[in-house]
């Protein structure tokens, strides 16, 4: 494996560090930084690249991350990992979904810009780094306000080979659903790698703003799934016997209130289903929110308040 350089750590083969990657300075001059966890494999294989918070509301795979970079020995490892446990560090430590500097969504910024505002100047340093990988897993969940079904994405981009390998990487993770498109959403952290022909997913697994220990384990475990599949580590990866593949994106509703969803999470529902309601303060229902088609329930909002034009839910038409 040749050394790898990311931020201020040199990592050498058979070595693994943790440090800083710095992204600007505070107006005390204190440093606003992005934590480096690599893990450099004594011997040759593919090199990884794990991140979660993109998202400051999104915790498991944060630490699902720190615990697989403890539990890794380079002098047994096949590649290297390079991971980010905590990719959008000012939105993290307020638990909010957009970075307070400048209020925009992170996973909206991507491949930044070296002179933009904050989010996109901090797109830019780590995609630097995230540029050296083979292969990319992008942690994400609900965030404070909903639960997603596990799921993994997939993006038909960056010609035949890299959309095939990424085809492949998906089902490596062992998730038995996967959302095809992303429902359109542009200038994603998964998308930007993969048109630079770096084969992703981003990985969406509940949320709630909460921090299970099972969902800690899924990721872990999800890791460790693709990594077998990459041959970087001893083992065979767990497949699901059956794959559900859909499309499809979030429900906006029209009027603000509170909804309540009377679905869970995979069920199955038919095209004009009622899913849930948005009421006014007094309880009179102001609002249907019924299936647009026959589809998948991938996601169930949990927080209860939401504004003219929120998210509700995702019904996936199945392919």
């Amino acid at each position: 494996m040749p050394t790898l350089n990311a931020g201020s750590l040199t990592v050498r083969p058979g070595q693994k560090k943790y440090g800083p990657l710095v992204i600007a300075k505070r107006p005390d001059g204190t440093d606003i930084f992005v934590p480096l966890m690599v893990v450099n494999g004594a011997k040759p294989g593919p090199t990884l690249f794990l991140d979660s918070a993109v998202h400051g509301d999104e915790y498991e795979g944060s630490e699902a991350i720190r615990r697989l970079y403890r539990e890794l020995e380079p002098a047994r490892l096949k590649g290297a990992v390079i991971g980010i446990p905590i990719m959008n560090p000012l939105a993290y430590e307020v638990g909010n979904r957009v970075s307070p500097p400048d209020t925009l969504n992170l996973n909206r910024c991507w491949p930044g810009k070296e002179r933009g505002f904050f989010s996109e100047r901090l797109a830019y340093c780590i995609m630097q780094v995230a540029k050296q990988a083979d292969y990319a897993i992008d942690c994400h969940g609900g965030g404070n306000i909903m639960a997603l079904a596990p799921v993994a994405i997939y993006r038909d981009i960056g010609g035949p080979a890299v959309a095939q390998r990424a085809r492949d990487l998906v089902r490596a993770t062992g998730l038995d659903l996967v959302w095809m498109g992303a429902g359109g959403f542009a200038n994603t952290f998964a998308l930007e790698m993969q048109k630079l022909g770096i084969p992703s997913t981003c990985v969406e697994i509940m949320g709630e703003g909460r921090a299970r220990e099972e969902i800690t384990w899924q990721f872990f475990g999800l890791f460790r799934s693709v990594m077998q599949w990459l041959k970087m580590i001893p083992g065979t990866p767990k497949l699901p016997k059956k794959v559900i593949e859909f499309e499809g994106t979030f429900i906006h509703t029209v009027h603000g209130g509170f909804y309540q969803q009377i679905v869970e999470l995979k069920r199955m529902v038919k095209r004009g289903q009622l899913c849930g309601t948005v009421s006014d303060f007094y309880g009179e229902i102001l609002e249907e929110i019924r299936a647009p088609h026959d589809g998948i329930v991938a996601s169930k909002r949990t927080f209860g308040t939401l504004p003219p034009g929120g998210w509700t839910l995702m019904v996936g038409k199945v392919r």
